[in-house]
């Protein structure tokens, strides 16, 4: 089995980011880790096509009950950390 490298929070912001912006979230570029989804305008479509991205970059997979807390970019970035480092374990 190939080993999974845990990435940096930098990386999981930077990759987030992207993904937002790329689904045309406004201020997506300028997200730290204390951004809520409430203040990018976020909606649960937008939640589900970041955490697909999230799952297929770092071959992790985010669980429905795992989603549900995650509240906005450092919720997601220690989740995705901690799911990635998981897998590598």
């Amino acid at each position: 089995m190939a080993e999974t490298t845990i990435p940096t929070e930098d990386q999981v912001v930077i990759r987030i980011r992207e993904e937002l912006a790329a689904i045309k979230v406004p201020g997506a570029e300028t997200a730290e880790l204390s951004t809520q989804w409430s203040d990018l305008d976020v909606d649960s479509l937008d939640l589900v096509e970041l955490v697909k991205a999230l799952e297929d970059e770092y071959g992790i997979q985010i669980h429905d009950e795992e989603l549900k807390p995650i509240k906005g970019v450092g919720d997601a970035v220690a989740l995705t950390i901690r799911l990635t480092g998981a897998q590598s374990a």
